[in-house]
């Protein structure tokens, strides 16, 4: 799989951008701000930048800004001095870890989250926008007034759109929506002073690792980060589950004292990191995804190897009853390894990854298995099963994009897990009380998801699924003189995934290429 980094594309150029060293013997942050933005923003008594000071966001929230002031108020600036200007805003005006915590989706680029906004910001806010977007700020009262007096300037046509056009959208903006964003995400927090004077954790040093490619499945490794300044080196090595070795090497930034933000090669590929370090340096999780389409990556789990005893994981996390196989327990500081539940086995051999072991499972046991060494263990990081009462594809609803044909977007796929699951107590597959199995192996197929769908003919022209990898592939973006009025290949398609005897179903929805997409969509 050879990816390629689609022409103006924001996201993937954040990748970059955030990647920039920083030079040695650089200005301290203060003098950057007063040369590249005291030319429009007044500095108070205490040197404070006007509207600047207001305000705290993600590493990827300042570089938005940042190139906004360059694209919109001919702000000129290298690259290595917005690097400096990003380092710098982050650290000393960043998000303390707990409050970006719950919107890590959307600086990971999870492409499959629905979010759920209550009024009035849902109406006002996340009709443009994802919420995750405003809730990754923390604002003075004043500036998220001001913020609504951006969007006016900005966004001319806001005056003119549903929900703007028919109501007194602009009182309700400031009377309403200002009071409740100043109330929920305020400059000044508890969590982000304590976070300031808090030791901030290392990142250099070993990692061991969980994770998944698009095209290889479950896989772990080891990461090995050195050097003394920013971008840090990282080199390594990656093993998927089928015993291939894969190199790692890379570059490596991070800011506010925990966002991991790293570029690397594996295998040839080429993939990004988004992750957070734990806040007592012991673990690090995220998402990690190929660098031109972000759309196929995996989580990622780690922790650093010779610290406490702790357990990143097992690969393989299911595996058919009656099989022979080697259990990857991934891990720092593991005595003792042993595995519980729907299977036994003990002993193993120590490796640079934690500990191997050798089992055969027994015919026809069911159930979940454990890993424990001496002062830790992990519940239900492996499933053994012998047969299967029903599936589920994962996302049961996601959405690709057509791309390519000579313009400046690429196609955006979309991934496919098959779940299985066992019936509960109640004996009915589908109910509450259903047992996760996990990932398991799967044929793919599409069809049409209703009769507009198959009239359409959806599934000649939208794309192709991968029937062994579950990834669809949509088609080429422009006018199809093949379709009815030379549409484009957008589609509606229903994804099965067949396993033995049952199958799973999930939604697709091909629709048109994203022109703006921006870090924080």
């Amino acid at each position: 799989m050879t990816p390629r980094l689609r022409k103006g594309h924001l996201a993937g150029l954040a990748g970059l951008l955030l990647l920039m060293p920083l030079p040695a013997g650089a200005q301290d942050g203060p003098a950057l701000m007063e040369e590249n933005c005291g030319g429009c923003h007044a500095a108070d008594a205490n040197g404070a930048l006007s509207r600047i000071s207001g305000q705290r966001k993600t590493p990827e929230g300042w570089l938005m800004t940042i190139v906004r002031m360059r694209l919109f108020h001919g702000l000129e600036i290298t690259p290595e001095v917005q690097s400096q200007l990003v380092h710098y805003l982050a650290d000393t005006q960043g998000l303390a870890p707990s409050e970006a915590a719950s919107h890590r989706y959307i600086l990971e680029r999870e492409p499959a989250v629905v979010e759920e906004v209550d009024a009035p910001l849902g109406e006002m806010c996340s009709r443009c926008h994802s919420a995750a977007r405003f809730e990754l700020q923390r604002r003075t009262a004043e500036e998220w007034d001001l913020h609504i007096d951006f969007h006016v300037g900005q966004f001319q046509t806001l005056e003119y759109q549903a929900l703007g056009r028919d109501r007194e959208w602009l009182k309700l903006a400031r009377e309403e929506v200002v009071p409740l964003l100043a109330e929920r995400y305020p400059l000044e927090t508890e969590d982000w002073t304590a976070w300031l004077a808090a030791q901030k954790p290392e990142a250099t040093g070993s990692w061991v690792f969980t994770t998944t490619l698009p095209d290889k499945g479950e896989a772990y490794g080891s990461l090995e980060v050195t050097g003394d300044a920013q971008p840090l080196t990282v080199s390594g090595t990656l093993v998927t589950a089928l015993g291939e070795e894969l190199p790692v090497s890379g570059k490596l930034n991070v800011y506010t004292g925990y966002e991991w933000r790293a570029n690397l090669d594996i295998g040839g590929d080429k993939y990004r990191q988004i992750l957070a370090i734990s806040e007592d340096g012991g673990s690090l999780s995220g998402r990690q995804f190929l660098h031109a389409e972000d759309s196929l990556g995996g989580a990622f789990n780690a922790v650093k190897a010779g610290g406490e005893p702790a357990i990143a994981g097992v690969v393989p996390s299911t595996l058919p009853a009656g099989s022979n196989a080697t259990v990857q327990v991934v891990g720092t500081g593991l005595e003792n390894v042993a595995l519980s539940g729907a299977l036994e086995a003990t002993g193993g051999t120590a490796n640079a990854y934690g500990a191997a072991i050798d089992v055969t499972p027994v015919a026809a046991t069911d159930g979940a298995v454990s890993v424990a060494s001496d002062g830790v263990s992990a519940d239900n990081v492996l499933a053994v099963y012998s047969h299967i009462d029903s599936l589920k594809v994962e996302p049961a609803y996601t959405v690709a994009r057509v791309g390519g044909g000579g313009g400046s977007a690429g196609k955006v796929p979309a991934r496919f897990d098959a779940v299985g699951y066992w019936n509960g107590p109640d004996g009915q597959a589908g109910t509450e009380d259903d047992i996760r199995i996990g990932v398991v192996p799967a044929k793919w197929s599409v069809e049409a998801f209703n009769e507009e769908a198959e009239a359409l003919k959806d599934v000649e022209h939208a794309g192709v699924m991968d029937t062994e990898l579950g990834i669809f592939t949509p088609g080429v973006a422009g006018p199809n003189p093949e379709r009815p009025f030379s549409t484009n290949n957008a589609g509606n398609l229903k994804v099965l995934a067949t396993s033995g005897d049952v199958t799973g179903e999930g939604q697709l929805i091909i629709t048109v290429q994203r022109w703006n997409d921006p870090p924080i969509r």
